[in-house]
């Protein structure tokens, strides 16, 4: 018996692999402020020339979503040096101009972040080295320097990822299941 895949349970594997927000301020604000996270994904839909947004539940690829975390400090301080960290799922490309609010920093990696647009070095035939942009599709995190958190106040961030279709992100470390080995016919 074959198994395959739907868009659907693919979507549902993607959805819970990105419910990873990470939040981070001083440790001395962790005995005053009080400091939580909600992660929303909506499907970004186009209806009558107006956009809406529903469940992301039955999202395939070519298909926008949109995040947004909210943070709440329910506490009785304000919490300092608040970071906010959104993860880009792979299969996605991340749509810059949709980033809210302004001076977002992005990540290849999750670990090293850089403020867009997002650029690397790479080294030329001829021994020099120019810099270019990073595609968007390479993008794997995104973080907002949120600063503080007043006490009872709460703070949003949102992106847009589109979702990519099948034959626009190959890696030359995963070749597709049907390439045949080199030098054989």
């Amino acid at each position: 018996m074959r198994h395959e895949s739907s868009p659907s349970s693919s979507l549902s594997r993607l959805l819970r692999a990105v419910v990873l927000i990470a939040v981070s301020w001083a440790p001395a604000a962790w005995s005053q402020a009080v400091v939580t996270s909600h992660l929303q994904v909506r499907q970004v839909a186009s209806e009558h020339g107006h956009e809406r947004l529903r469940p992301a539940a039955a999202a395939k690829p070519g298909d926008l979503l949109q995040y947004r975390a909210v943070y709440r400090n329910s506490g009785g301080a304000p919490a300092a040096h608040l970071v906010a960290r959104v993860p880009v799922p792979a299969g996605t490309t991340l749509l810059e101009r949709s980033l809210e609010p302004a001076g977002a920093e992005a990540s290849t990696d999750g670990t090293h972040f850089a403020p867009l647009p997002l650029m690397r070095s790479v080294a030329g035939t001829d021994g020099t080295t120019r810099r270019e942009r990073v595609p968007a599709a390479d993008i794997r995190a995104v973080r907002w320097n949120l600063r503080s958190l007043a006490a009872g106040g709460s703070a949003s961030v949102q992106l847009r990822v589109r979702i990519d279709l099948p034959h626009t992100r190959k890696s030359p470390r995963h070749p597709p299941i049907n390439a045949k080995p080199p030098g054989r016919g």
